[in-house]
Order: structure tokens, then sequence, then C-alpha cells
């Protein structure tokens, strides 16, 4: 189960009203792709929701990816 999953801890006041309004203000997500740098996400509750997270560094956000 915790395999694709990751912990986004949010950062900004945009991504804080993000985890709010379409994450449940839950922060675990799933992974959905990785191309190169960047880290494509899904909302647990909401797997429509997709956002990306530019790893090591991101404005918005850190991620911990769950191996």
């Amino acid at each position: 189960m915790l395999r694709n999953t990751a912990t986004v801890i949010p950062i900004s006041d945009k991504a804080r009203q993000t985890l709010a309004n379409h994450l449940n203000n839950k922060s675990q997500v799933r992974v959905e792709h990785k191309k190169g740098n960047r880290i494509f996400v899904s909302a647990w509750d909401n797997p429509d929701f997709w956002f990306w997270v530019d790893a090591p560094q991101d404005d918005n956000w850190v991620i911990e990816e769950n191996k």
C-alpha cells in the first residue's frame, strides 16, 4: 500500500490552500508519474486532481517519497 506514495509538506500559502481544498488536509499522495526532476502526484481522496512537485527543490512543497 505504501508503494508509489509520498508525503507532501506545504511551504507556501498557495500550497496550504491546495492542501485544504483539494487534498482534504491529508499530506499522503499517490505518485502517478516522474519526468526528469518533476514528480506528478494525485490526491488520495480525489484521484482526478493532479499536481507536480519539482524535486528536490520546489517553491511550494517538500516531498518525501515512501519506498
